[in-house]
C-alpha cells in the first residue's frame, strides 16, 4: 500500500472510530422527557411524579406507585423513563401477534410486569394459538387445547398485586430495577467497546456509583462480564461497607473462574475482617463439592483461619470412584526392568566391544493398542488443603493425616 493510501484509509478510519463513538454515547445518554428523582445518598429513582400529598411525592416506576418524602429528595432532573420509552413503543407497534410478542419482551427486560402480560394477552387475541405468548403466560398444550398452568399464572397475579400495593421493598425494588437498566448500558456501550477510551469513560461511571442498592445490580451485570469487568466488580464493592457487598466478594472469592479476580476479593475480606466469613469457608471446606473445598481451603490459609485447622486436615486426602485410563505403553516402559542385563557386542573382532542395554523398538505397534479405561478408587490428594495447613501452623506433615493430627493435639492442650 502507497503511503498516500494508507494515510487515507487510517483517517478515514479516524473519522469512524469518531462517529461510533457519539453514536454510543448517544445510545448511553437518556432523552429529557420524564422525570429523575436524584435522592438522599446517592440514591435515584426514574418515574413520573402523579401527586404531592402531605410533603411526600406519589411517583409512578416500573413497580407501581411509590411514596417517597419530598424531603428526601434533593432535586428533580427531567428525564426519559421505561414508562415514556413504553408508551412511544406502544403506539408503534404493529397489531400483530408477533410485534406484541416482542413488545412485551421489551417490557420484561424494562420490568413492565403489568404491560408485559397486558401484549402477551393482546397476542392471544390476535392469534388464539400464539405459542410464545401462551408459553410466557404459563399455558401448557394437551393435545390441540391450550391448558391455563395455575400455579404459574397465580404467581404472576400476585406479583402484579404486590407491584400495585404499597409495602417498604417497593421503592427498592425500583431503584434497583433503575440501577440495573443503567449499569447495563454502561456495559454493552462502554465496557464492552473496542475502544480503550469507551471502556475507560464506562469505568469512570461505574466508580461514580454511590447508593448501597446499586450493589445487587452491579453484580448481576458485571459478574457476567469479562475478567475486566469483574475487576471491576471487586473495586467497586470494596466501597460498599454493607454486608451485600460483603456476601458477594466472599462469593467471588469462591466462585470466579479467575484467579485474580478470586485473589482481589480475598485481599478485601482479609482486610474487612468479618467475623461470619470464616464460618462459611469451613462450611465450604465440609462441602461435597471438591472444587468448593479446595478453593475454601485456599481461602481459610489466606485469611489465616487457624481454627479451621481439623477441618482441613480432615480433608487432606480422600478415595473416589473414578474411571482410570490404564495406558498400554505404561507396561512397555516397564518391562525393560526385567531385562536390565546389558550385552556385550563385538564389532569387527574381539577387539572392539560394547555394551548395549535391550530397549523396545515396537512403540508404533503399542501406539495401535488402545487404552483401557477401568473405574477403580483411587486416593485424591489436595494439595490446596496441604498449603493451607503449611501457612496457618508453619509446619509440613505432608498428607499424613495421623501427624497432623498428633501435632494439633499436642499444641492445643
Amino acid at each position: 500500500m502507497r503511503p498516500a493510501e494508507e494515510t487515507g484509509l487510517n483517517a478515514v478510519s479516524g473519522r469512524l472510530g469518531a462517529l461510533l463513538a457519539v453514536l454510543l454515547l448517544i445510545c448511553v445518554a437518556p432523552a429529557m422527557l420524564g422525570d429523575i428523582f436524584h435522592l438522599e445518598g446517592g440514591g435515584r429513582l426514574e418515574g413520573t411524579l402523579e401527586q404531592e400529598i402531605d410533603g411526600n411525592y406519589r411517583i409512578r416506576t416500573t413497580v407501581g406507585i411509590v411514596t417517597v418524602p419530598a424531603s428526601s429528595v434533593e432535586r428533580i432532573e427531567e428525564a426519559e423513563t421505561p414508562l415514556d420509552e413504553y408508551e412511544r413503543l406502544r403506539d408503534q407497534t404493529a397489531g400483530t401477534p408477533e410485534a406484541q410478542v416482542q413488545l412485551a419482551e421489551w417490557c420484561a427486560e424494562q420490568g413492565l410486569r403489568g404491560q408485559r402480560r397486558q401484549h402477551l394477552r393482546r397476542a392471544i387475541e390476535l392469534d388464539p394459538n400464539c405459542e410464545p405468548a401462551r408459553l410466557a403466560l404459563g399455558y401448557v398444550r394437551v393435545g390441540e387445547l391450550w391448558v391455563d398452568g395455575r400455579k404459574v399464572t397465580q404467581r404472576e397475579e400476585k406479583a402484579a398485586a404486590a407491584a400495585e400495593a404499597e409495602d417498604p421493598e417497593k421503592l427498592a425494588r425500583a431503584i434497583q430495577a433503575q440501577w440495573y437498566r443503567r449499569i447495563r448500558a454502561i456495559k454493552s456501550s462502554l465496557l464492552d467497546a473496542s475502544l480503550e477510551r469507551l471502556v475507560r469513560d464506562g469505568q469512570r461511571k461505574i466508580r461514580e456509583i454511590r447508593d448501597p442498592l446499586a450493589i445487587l445490580p452491579l453484580t448481576k451485570v458485571l459478574s457476567e462480564g469479562s475478567v475486566a469487568c469483574r475487576q471491576l466488580l471487586v473495586e467497586v464493592l470494596r466501597g460498599f461497607p454493607q454486608d451485600e457487598s460483603t456476601m458477594n466478594l466472599a462469593l467471588l472469592a469462591l466462585l470466579d473462574p479467575n484467579e485474580a479476580v478470586r485473589h482481589g476479593a480475598l485481599a478485601e475480606l482479609r482486610r474487612r475482617e468479618d467475623p461470619r466469613v470464616i464460618p462459611n469457608y469451613r462450611e465450604g471446606v465440609r462441602n461435597g463439592n471438591d472444587l468448593i473445598l479446595r478453593r475454601s481451603a485456599i481461602a481459610l490459609g489466606e485469611l489465616g483461619a487457624a481454627e479451621a485447622v481439623p477441618d482441613l486436615i480432615d480433608r487432606l486426602t480422600a478415595r473416589r470412584n473414578r474411571w482410570v485410563e490404564v495406558p498400554v505403553k505404561q507396561y512397555v516402559r516397564r518391562l525393560p526392568r526385567l531385562f536390565n542385563g546389558q550385552t556385550i557386542v563385538s564389532l569387527g573382532g574381539s577387539d572392539l566391544r560394547v555394551a548395549h542395554t535391550p530397549q523396545v523398538g515396537l512403540w508404533r505397534i503399542a501406539d495401535q493398542v488402545e487404552n483401557e479405561w477401568q473405574y477403580r478408587q483411587v486416593t485424591v490428594y489436595r494439595t490446596e488443603v496441604l498449603e493451607a495447613l503449611k501457612k496457618l501452623t508453619g509446619q509440613n506433615f505432608g498428607f499424613e493425616h495421623e501427624a497432623w493430627r498428633r501435632w494439633y493435639k499436642e499444641h492445643t492442650q
